[in-house]
This record gives structure tokens, C-alpha cells and sequence, in this order.
């Protein structure tokens, strides 16, 4: 285990904008493998000057197409180099990015071609039947390239015109203040809208966000890259500092691809460690090795306590099942229990905490190595400021960010944007608090339940303690003719009905450390989980009350 060491600002080279960071990848880590990836079987391998020469090249091959003048490119597939590719090669020749979610349905993507006004749509070849379907309802859009059938042509048509003296993408001069993506909302509570980044906000959120972590070498890409989050924290800073990224395109090879990679950690959303850290206790459990493993916590604790740290050696096996590298995890997207947070710790895994929104390219705040506080989302990004707005008695109120991070604004939505955007403050519509400059995250103003007596209540803090009794697989708390209700999926196979009723005696026992007014006073189950976007979080406009 990499000794932690304290929260300090990381020197690295500035950039202006992406344009830059692929230059510098080129040159500062040359021959030094960028990515790797799964290919008919086999895994390819490739250099950071490979990548640069093949996002010059499929640049180039763009420019010589006659796209231009900020056209619009929407991109859709799976993670895929190609994919990356194309994110950069885009954005890096003054057009704009338009990434769009593979989960959609044919519909939902004519819309969102349809708002952006995309000159072009690049495609994975399993989106093609999605593509016909879309000509047949009637997208504007025109032009279709398939990334797995016409990418290679493609940039080597792009590396052609560049050696017989064709340096468009040279000549561009980016203009960092500029739209150069679209970014659509994920849509929990309603239509999503398209927040418009430039290289400003996003080559700022990368620098400062990096700037002031000591993040292990390696890492797996996992999330989805049309997401904010999964492209800041997973390509982004990870070409910044010269790490190598195992691109992950499918669920059911996360696993053995976080194997493959070996990574020193990786960015998930709180799902994925909730279900690794089960499936560590489902196999411990199947070994019969329960109680030695609770032991070996313990006793690995105490020596903890007086400066021997043995984890690394004492769960060896553990680690080995996630490549043998792994020492953090980056978790952020939604909130994440404290006993995850522990129980990671405990077999040696620092889980880092934080806290974004797309609107600000995403990372708000987030914890450091050294600097950890359980229950919140850690310390601004430096040079973004945050303030509660409104605070009541409790110091909780909404959350505004400013700084060079935040968006432009919505794309052809000025009312929406104004709703949103004050003097350059921009509204979240989460609630939060500010303690010795530690973010906690209360609730979504979207989501508060105001009761008959004028008692607010923020149903993400009662969700929190209630996902901490044991077999609460998923939970939503609402309100129900006056009443709090709690409505839970439980994954349970086994002696179902004694475990829902264990988990409503929870609740009960729970209810009488809670204010009156917050209690739960109804409780039902679900058969199925609850509807997600792709980022799985939880819809909760399709809950019928």
C-alpha cells in the first residue's frame, strides 16, 4: 500500500484547452501506453503519441469533409477507442461534441439530434439498427459515420492528407470561452437539457481537480464516457497525468477487465462499490471464512491504531480479485454510505468522496488523501468558490457554485438558464451545508417534502439512514397524505418475509432518534428495483405515489 501523505497542491503542466493536452500527451509521455482495450479477443495497446497522431488525423479527415464553424457532431456507442477518438478530434477543431447516451430510445435520440441541430451522428456499429429506426421517424440529421466500420479508414485517409501537406487541424486556434460541447442532462425529475461546456470549463475542472490529489497510477474506464463524470475523471485527468486507461465497454467485463488492468484505482458511482463490496462478503461467506476475515479487520484495526499498517499483506486475496493494484476509489454521482466508505478502508481501499454536477464540468468539491470527513463531500476544487444560499437555523441551504468551471448555460434555453445563472453564480438546486469548509449534501430542492405544519423535510437524509439496515437494497422516501413513506427493494432470496420484517423493526428503532415530523409512519416493499437513468439514479417521477 502507497503511504498517504498530506493534502498538498500537485505541480503539473497548466493547458489552455484540450487542443493542448493531447499535444502535450505526445511529448511529455510519448511512448508510454494511453489506452488498452479488448479487440476481437486480444487486448491492443496504445501509446499517447499513437493517440495524438490518430486524433490529428481523424481531425483532419472532419475538416477536409467540410465540417466547420462550429458545426454539431453527436457521438453514440458504447466506450470504444474510437470513441475517444473521436471526443477529442471533435472538440479540438473548433467543433462541437455532442455525446449522446446509448441506453436512449430511438425517440429520445431523434430529440436530442433534432435540439443540438447535428450536422453529423458517429455511431457504434450496434446503434445501427437504432440509426434506421431514427431515419424512419424523421431525424434531421443527415450524415452517419459507423466508428467501427469507417474508423480506421477514416484516420487513415486523415494520416494521408496530413503527410501530402494538409495541416488543418494545426491551423485551428481554439477559442476556450466557445461552446465546443453539449452535454444532456440525465433527466431524474423531467426533460433533459443540453448544458453547454467549453474548453475553459472543462481543461479547468480537469487541472484543479487533479492538482490537489495523489491519484495511483492506472485506471479502468468504467462509466459511461457521454457522462460528464465518466469522461472528466476517467480520460481527461488520466491523459493529463500520464496514466493508462483499460477502456471497459461492456457490464458484464468490468471485472475481468478491472483484472486485465491491474489499476491503482478507479471512478464509479456509489452502485458499483455497493455491489463489489457485497460480492467480497458473499465470497468470503461462500469460503466459510466469515468470522476469520471480521477477525483479521480487527486485529488489523488495533495495530492500525499504533502505527503498523499490515492490510496490504493481510488481504492480499481480496485485492488480487481486483487486479492486486487497487488502492482508491473514486466515487461520486450520488451519496454513498459510510459503511462502504469504512468497510473499503478496513481491506485497505481509500475511498474518495466528491461531489459534481454536469453544469459545472462536473467536480464541485471533493475529499483529499489525507483530508477525509466521513458524511461529506470533502473541499471545494480550488478556485471555485461555493456558498449556501438562504441558510436556515440548521446552516442548510442551496448550494451555488461560481467559478471557471461552470457552463455557459443551456443550450437554446435563456429562461432555463436564467432561472439558473445569477451575476455568474449558478444555482445547483441541491441543499447543503458548509462546515470548516467540509460540503454535506442534504437533499435536492427538487425532491423536499413540505409537511401541513410547514416542516421541511429532505428525503435523501432519511434514505441515507435507512440504507444502513442490512438488506435495504434500494429505498425512496416520499410523502403520502401527510405521512412519510418509505418504499424499499430488497435483493433478499432467502426467508424474504422475516427480513422485511426486520427491516420495518429497524425503521421503527430508527424512527426514535428522528425529530417527530421526519419519522417514518408507512412502509411498503417493491418486487422489482426501481427505474434508473444510466447513471442509475433513481427516477423518482416515476414513482406513483
Amino acid at each position: 500500500m502507497s503511504k498517504q501523505i498530506p493534502d498538498q497542491h500537485v505541480e503539473r503542466q497548466y493547458l489552455e484547452n484540450l487542443k493542448e493536452l493531447i499535444a502535450y500527451g505526445a511529448e511529455a509521455y510519448a511512448e508510454k501506453l494511453a489506452f488498452r482495450y479488448r479487440e476481437n479477443g486480444s487486448i491492443v495497446d496504445i501509446t499517447f503519441r499513437q493517440f495524438a497522431e490518430d486524433v490529428y488525423a481523424f481531425g483532419e479527415y472532419l475538416l477536409d469533409a467540410g465540417y466547420g464553424n462550429g458545426d454539431r457532431i453527436a457521438l453514440l456507442g458504447e466506450n470504444s477507442y474510437p470513441w475517444v477518438v473521436t471526443y477529442f478530434a471533435v472538440m479540438n477543431i473548433g467543433l462541437v461534441l455532442v455525446p449522446i447516451d446509448k441506453e436512449l430510445k430511438s425517440s429520445e435520440i431523434v430529440h436530442l439530434l433534432n435540439d443540438s441541430e447535428s450536422a453529423l451522428l458517429v455511431h457504434a456499429d450496434s446503434k445501427s439498427a437504432c440509426v434506421q429506426e431514427m431515419q424512419e421517424i424523421g431525424v434531421k440529421t443527415q450524415n452517419f459515420l459507423c466508428i467501427e466500420k469507417d474508423f480506421a479508414d477514416m484516420v487513415q485517409k486523415g494520416k494521408a492528407l496530413r503527410e501530402s501537406g494538409s495541416n488543418q487541424y494545426d491551423n485551428i486556434v481554439i477559442d476556450r470561452e466557445k461552446m465546443s460541447a453539449i452535454i444532456y442532462t440525465s433527466g431524474t425529475t423531467g426533460d433533459p437539457k443540453g448544458v453547454m461546456l467549453c474548453h475553459k470549463n472543462l481543461a479547468s475542472n480537469a487541472y484543479h481537480a487533479m492538482s490537489c490529489m495523489i491519484i495511483p497510477e492506472t485506471t479502468c474506464a468504467i462509466l459511461p464516457l457521454n457522462h460528464t463524470f465518466g469522461a472528466m475523471a476517467s480520460i481527461i485527468c488520466q491523459l493529463w497525468m500520464g496514466h493508462t486507461i483499460f477502456i471497459n465497454n461492456s457490464l458484464k467485463m468490468v471485472l475481468k477487465d478491472i483484472q486485465d488492468a491491474k489499476p491503482g484505482h478507479i471512478s464509479v458511482v456509489p452502485l458499483y462499490v455497493e455491489s463489489f463490496y457485497k460480492n467480497i462478503w458473499k465470497g468470503i461467506d461462500k469460503q466459510g471464512k466469515t468470522k476469520l476475515v471480521k477477525t483479521m479487520i480487527a486485529i488489523s484495526n488495533a495495530l492500525r491504531k499504533v502505527g503498523i499498517d499490515l492490510r496490504k499483506k493481510l488481504f492480499k486475496s481480496i485485492i488480487d480479485n481486483f487486479g492486486g493494484n487497487l488502492e482508491m476509489i473514486i466515487s461520486g454521482g450520488a451519496p454513498i454510505a459510510d459503511k462502504y466508505l469504512k468497510g473499503f478502508d478496513d481491506i485497505g481501499v481509500t475511498i474518495i468522496n466528491g461531489y459534481g454536477i454536469t453544469e459545472c464540468s462536473p467536480i464541485v468539491a471533493l475529499n483529499r488523501n489525507n483530508n477525509i470527513r466521513h458524511g461529506t463531500v470533502g473541499n471545494p476544487v480550488p478556485t471555485t468558490q461555493i456558498k449556501i444560499e438562504n441558510p436556515d437555523e440548521n446552516g442548510e441551504g442551496e448550494i451555488w457554485v461560481k467559478g471557471d468551471i461552470v457552463m455557459l448555460g443551456y443550450y437554446n434555453k435563456p429562461e432555463e438558464t436564467a432561472k439558473v445563472m445569477k451575476d455568474g453564480w449558478f444555482n445547483t438546486g441541491d441543499i447543503g451545508k458548509m462546515e470548516d469548509n467540509f460540503l454535506s449534501i442534504t437533499g435536492r430542492k427538487k425532491n423536499l417534502i413540505i409537511l401541513g405544519n410547514g416542516k421541511n423535510v429532505y428525503p435523501e437524509e432519511i434514505e441515507t439512514l435507512i440504507s444502513y439496515i442490512d438488506n435495504v437494497t434500494e429505498v425512496v422516501v416520499y410523502q403520502e397524505n401527510e405521512m412519510i413513506v418509505a418504499e424499499i427493494y430488497t435483493n433478499a432470496e432467502e426467508n424474504v418475509d422475516a427480513v422485511k420484517a426486520q427491516i420495518k423493526e429497524d425503521i421503527l428503532a430508527m424512527n426514535q432518534k428522528l425529530a417527530s415530523y421526519k419519522q417514518i409512519k408507512k412502509v411498503k416493499f417493491r418486487d422489482c428495483e426501481f427505474v434508473k437513468t444510466t447513471t442509475k439514479k433513481i427516477k423518482r417521477n416515476l414513482i406513483k405515489v
